[in-house]
Formats: structure tokens, sequence, C-alpha cells
């Protein structure tokens, strides 16, 4: 059995949770005659199943020039159900980490440990779940960090293709204080065939830079997420493709700087959205676009590019959809806006769309209101609406 110091040890039984201490715990139990455990056992058992740079001691050890997700993809095989610990570090990664039914990978923190594209880099997504049918669910990433440096479309993948056989009905996906950077695409992306994808995800304490797509592209179901932020995604910050998603405390910097200016937060039908900012995108803050949907107690800080002809894009917030709810502030402020270079931002607090209705709007703004800012409300107010735009 290897051995560990003992803060070592308490430090990895810490960051990996019940599944390790489990697993010690039950070395302590003697074995029934005739009884043999089974390899995975035997492993967490003789070594936890943690992974670490050439040289560690670990069960577990990085090759640099293979890529540390052989070596983690290994730990995932050897553990089966349970948890993969990865020690603090940066380690090129040249291929997907591949989570299967309730894994879960597990760094020291975000900034602790990183797992980084290398040159030759080959699959669409750092981490994902299998390729093909997928019908696991429960995975779980936590205190991780991964930048793709524009070699991978995505950071996080996970999809799902039929409905789940095991520990269901739903998927629900966790993803705890990850840190992505640079994707090609998406930077998390979680969705599938499967009718409402990777439902009720939980996506917690996270933060994506420098998207070359949405940095949160989430087309799934009643799913939850809180305490996240994005800055510099080209699409946009949060694609709330899913029903039923719910956001609160959450915020989106300088994104959407795509041909067609993205908006800080898409919003979704019957998705409810609550105490969130948009700051500096080039597109409007929040763009509502799924009946139902709530937008409570948010702020939209001069969004939009502000140039003549882009009135659609350069709002506080822009109403697509009937039967939707808006109370928030909308403000421009001198030298903000989503255009950067020259700034430009706000020109309309509420923008609404041609032929909604049934909106229930309550808007105010700041009576310090610097160029390119026109007014309190764009578009026509629908007969069975209440519309109030203080400005």
């Amino acid at each position: 059995m290897l051995e560990f110091p003992e803060s070592n040890r308490r430090a990895l039984l810490r960051a990996a949770g019940g599944t390790f201490a489990a697993a010690a715990a039950a070395a302590a139990v003697p074995m029934v005659a005739g009884m043999a455990p089974s390899p995975a056992y035997a492993v967490v058992v003789s070594g936890l199943p943690w992974v670490g740079p050439a040289g560690s001691g670990a069960p577990f050890e990085v090759d640099p020039a293979v890529g540390a997700q052989q070596a983690i993809n290994d730990a995932l095989a050897a553990v089966g159900q349970g948890a993969v610990f990865v020690a603090g570090g940066t380690y090129p990664v040249k291929g997907p980490i591949v989570l299967g039914d309730r894994q879960s990978l597990v760094g020291a923190g975000p900034l602790s440990t990183l797992l980084k594209a290398a040159p030759g880099f080959a699959g669409s997504a750092l981490v994902q779940t299998p390729s093909g049918t997928f019908t696991g669910s429960r995975v779980s990433v936590r205190d991780i960090g991964l930048d793709a440096a524009k070699l991978a479309a995505n950071g996080i993948n996970l999809q799902i293709s039929a409905k789940p056989t095991t520990y269901g009905p739903d998927p629900a996906p966790w993803l705890s204080r990850v840190f992505v950077a640079q994707t090609t695409g998406d930077g998390i992306f979680l969705g599938g065939a499967y009718s409402g994808g990777q439902r009720e995800f939980k996506v917690t304490d996270c933060r994506v830079e420098n998207a070359g797509g949405w940095a949160y592209h989430l087309d799934s179901s009643d799913g939850f997420v809180s305490g996240c932020s994005a800055q510099g995604g080209t699409l946009g910050g949060y694609h709330l493709a899913g029903g039923n998603i719910k956001v609160w405390g959450s915020k989106v910097y300088g994104s959407g700087s795509g041909a067609t200016p993205g908006p800080g937060f898409r919003v979704g039908t019957r998705a409810t959205v609550v105490g969130c900012e948009a700051q500096d995108t080039r597109g409007c803050g929040f763009e509502i676009v799924g009946r139902g949907a709530t937008v409570s107690g948010c702020t939209a800080d001069s969004t939009g590019v502000g140039d003549p002809g882009t009135d659609r894009y350069s709002a506080g917030f822009y109403v697509g959809s009937s039967a939707v709810s808006v109370d928030g502030n909308a403000y421009q402020r001198a030298g903000g806006g989503g255009s950067w270079i020259p700034a430009k931002g706000m020109m309309w607090a509420l923008y609404l769309a041609s032929g909604v209705d049934y909106v229930m709007a309550r808007v105010v703004g700041d009576p310090n209101r610097p160029a390119p800012f026109v007014g309190g409300v764009s578009g026509t107010v629908g007969a069975k609406s209440s519309v109030t735009v203080l400005v």
C-alpha cells in the first residue's frame, strides 16, 4: 500500500468527499475468507484514485508526452462509479477526459489544478460524456481549471442521447467552481437528444473567459445557475435555451463581439433570472425571447453597440416574446458601452419587438444619460401590456 503524509491524506479526503472517506473506512474492515476485492476497490484502498505529475508517486502519474487525459481516464476507468482527484499543477491535455455514469472529476481548486490543451489536441472538448448514446447520470466536475488554448471547441460538453436507465430519471450534472478559458466554441455546453437534455443541471460559482461562442450554452431544461460570471464570449454570455432554467446572482462583462452583437443573457421559455447584471455587452443586456420568462431585480449597465440602426441591439432589456415580466434597472454611464472603441452603449432602456403583448415591465433608468442614450421605450406597448419606464 502506498504511503502518504497525513496532511496530504487529509487534503485528498476533503477534496474528493465521501467516496474517498468511505473507501478508507472500508479498508479497516477485515475481508471475509474467500472474498476478493473488485479491481476498483483494490485501487481505491491501495492508493486512492488520484492523479499527479510524473515522479509524484501518484497511483496515476501524468506523462506530459502523452497528455494528462490518459492518466485521468485510466483513473476513472479504475474507480468505476466514484471520484478521481487531480492534484494541483498545470497539465497538458491532448484529448478529451471522458466522464461516465456517476463519475466525478475533482481538482485542488480552479486556479490550482489546470488542464491545458496542448498542440496536437484531438477532440472537441476537454471534458465530455462518452460519444454515442449516453444513458448515464449524476456526473460532476468541481474545483478545476480548463484552458482550451484556442485548440478545443468546449471546456465542458455534457450530452445525453436517451433516457437514463439508472439513477434517474434526470441526468442532473453538477459543475462547481470550474474555470474555463479560450475555447473556440461555447465554454460550457449542456445538451443532448434526450428530451430536456442534461435536465436539472446545477452550475454554481463558475467562470468562463474568452469563449469563441457562448460562455454558457445551456440547451437543457429545469437547471439552476448561481454565482457565475462570463467575460469575452463572442456570441454572448448566457444562452438559456432549455425551458424552466433558474439563474440568480450571476454577471456578464464585455461579451457579444461577433458579427451580430450578442446579448449578456438570452432568456428562453419560462426561464427566471433574478439579481443578475449585464455590463458593457456589445448587444442588449437581457434579450427575452421565451414566453413565460421572468427577469427581476436585474441591471443592464451601458449595454449595446450604440450605432445608428442598432436599436434592437442597443437596449438594456429587449422583449421579443409575449407573456413576459421585466423588473430592473437600465442605465448608460459616461464612457461605458459594448463597442469599447469608441465606447457607445445603451440607446433605449426597454425595446419592445413588433407585435409583443401581455408584457409587464417596470424599468428604472438613471437621470444621467450620456450619449448615445435616446429614450426609455422603443416600440409599441400592446393593449394587454403594462409598461412603466422611468428615465
